[in-house]
């Protein structure tokens, strides 16, 4: 999963995927989409709801054992930036596990403020007492971090061309 430059349009064409009425965490999914939704305003208490206090976190840079950290950690990361939207393609129940598929659109504050980065991820969560207690995301941080670095990101950039042909 990499960074893309489409148009948002093309991300809102996407169908979103549903389970059938009354099947797994259907609640659970849809307030996690809108409580990550609410996050462009750096606001994490929708989230905390969510998440049972022994939840463990894990995405490419880093793990994180517990909501109260979980929630700390959000809060500081969506600080930093301006502005930050998810765009939800599909969404597979299976009662007791989640599968989420997102593009997220950061809008960049510092030397490069207002440039828009988007990445492609995903999400795999684990539910018990209609509520996560396991969330992984994944991303690809190169294409997230690296290749949005003055210099650096040219060079990542040309070694996948190079890997691609």
């Amino acid at each position: 999963m990499t960074a893309s430059k489409h148009p948002e349009q093309d991300i809102a064409s996407v169908p979103q995927a549903r389970p059938p009425a009354g099947d797994g965490n259907t609640d659970l999914a849809d307030a996690l989409k809108r409580a990550y939704c609410s996050l462009a305003t750096g606001n994490t208490s929708e989230l905390a709801p969510l998440y049972s206090e022994d939840v463990y976190f894990e995405d490419p840079s880093h793990g994180i054992q517990g909501k109260a950290a979980l929630l700390e950690r959000f809060q500081h990361l969506y600080s930093k930036v301006d502005s930050c939207n998810f765009k939800f393609h599909q969404t597979l129940d299976t009662g007791g596990e989640i599968f989420l598929a997102w593009t997220m659109i950061l809008r960049q504050r510092g030397p490069k403020s207002g440039e828009v980065i988007r990445v492609e991820g995903a999400s795999f969560l684990k539910v018990r007492n209609n509520r996560i207690y396991y969330h992984r995301d994944y991303f690809d941080l190169g294409a997230f971090v690296y290749e949005n670095v003055p210099m650096l990101g040219s060079i990542i950039k040309r070694i996948k061309q190079r890997l691609a042909s």
